[in-house]
């Protein structure tokens, strides 16, 4: 399915790399996020398909709040256009709904844009 910029799925990802402020000295990566970079990276042309955005780790997660409200900031999120619906989602706000969590978000990415699923 192509896709016009303003009816891409939104997929939020935490940074690549972050500190936990409750966790001094030590750096981190998201293993959820991680397996969705793999994804972007290795399937061609999906990182085309979505519009990608790395969020930092710290509360509140305005960028997030802004499109899904600030009840559930958790990362990664699968945002979808207006009108949109799957059986995955986890959620909805002003009639969008979101998915969380990498398996159900690349699960919704097969029915959405046929993108391969892995193997059992």
């Amino acid at each position: 399915m192509a896709l016009d910029a303003a009816s891409k799925p939104i997929l939020f990802l935490l940074d690549r790399e972050f500190e936990d402020g409750q966790i001094p000295g030590q750096r981190f990566f998201c293993r959820h996020s991680l397996l969705l970079e793999g994804a972007l990276s290795s399937i061609e042309g999906l990182d085309t398909q979505l519009d990608v955005r790395r969020i930092g780790f710290a509360r509140p997660r305005h960028e997030v709040i802004a499109e899904i409200g600030e009840q559930d900031q958790s990362l990664p999120k699968l945002v979808l256009p207006q009108g949109v619906r799957s059986e995955l989602a986890s959620g909805a706000h002003q009639d969008r709904q979101y998915i969380s969590g990498a398996e159900p978000i690349l699960a919704a990415l097969n029915g959405l844009l046929g993108i391969p699923v892995a193997h059992p």
